[in-house]
């Protein structure tokens, strides 16, 4: 899933290109994405504190700080997030370019330029899905199939990939919806397991690849057997 952010001070080309996002949605039924809208640099600079985001739409000409200067602030905190520059001027294509933007549209914006522009940010994930998330400041994307299980620790959650761990401050709900592949399966409401990476199951418990063990579920036996069974072979 990617989650893309669009940013512009006139609500009417914000809208449009929400609209065009739409639309492509539709076209591409099987990529997922959610997106949030700013009318102000101020307030989506606020929201990076608590959320992270794939790609950015962002306007040249929003307020006190312009496009280029909000895509350089983004990068400075994930450097792998996707640029895509909408504005009514090619003065600042110069710029966009040293920064890697993805693509600079120019308004009004033509639905083919918007459609190729999402493919070019969309189409490397294609085949590797990746989850997006903060630790201690810094942005991580793992690949999905990488993560071997999730355990609840109070407030926070502590994502298992491999050897790695991560300890990340959020729900349980909000890591459902960023990992919401049929082959994640919750185990209660503090755990969630890749049944890709189980390594035995028994009518007690299920033991992960690592040597991790879990209780069991009463009475889920059977179908969690067969779940792993799916993706196992």
């Amino acid at each position: 899933m990617y989650r893309l952010a669009i940013c512009d001070d006139e609500k009417s080309s914000a809208a449009e290109a929400a609209e065009l996002l739409e639309k492509y949605k539709k076209k591409h039924w099987g990529t997922r994405i959610e997106a949030d809208i700013f009318y102000t640099s101020i307030d989506l600079l606020e929201a990076l504190e608590k959320n992270v985001y794939d790609i950015f739409i962002l306007d040249i000409y929003i307020d006190k700080i312009n496009g280029i200067e909000l895509a350089q602030a983004v990068k400075k905190n994930n450097e792998d997030a996707k640029i895509i520059f909408m504005t009514s001027s090619n003065a600042f294509y110069r710029e966009a370019f040293r920064i890697h933007a993805v693509h600079y549209l120019e308004k009004p914006i033509l639905e083919e330029d918007f459609f190729d522009a999402m493919d070019r940010v969309c189409q490397e994930e294609e085949e590797t899905a990746f989850f997006t998330f903060k630790d201690s400041g810094m942005v991580h994307r793992l690949p999905v199939d990488d993560i071997m299980y999730i355990e609840s620790e109070d407030h926070y959650k502590r994502i298992v990939a491999g050897e790695e761990s991560y300890l990340v401050r959020s729900t349980m709900q909000e890591i459902k919806e960023g990992l919401d592949y049929p082959f994640f399966c919750e185990l209660g409401v503090k755990n969630i397991i890749n049944l890709k990476k189980v390594l035995k199951i028994t009518k007690d418990s299920v033991m992960m690849e690592d040597g991790k063990e879990f209780s069991m579920p009463r009475g889920r036996y059977r179908e969690i057997s067969e779940m792993v069974l799916t993706y196992t072979f």
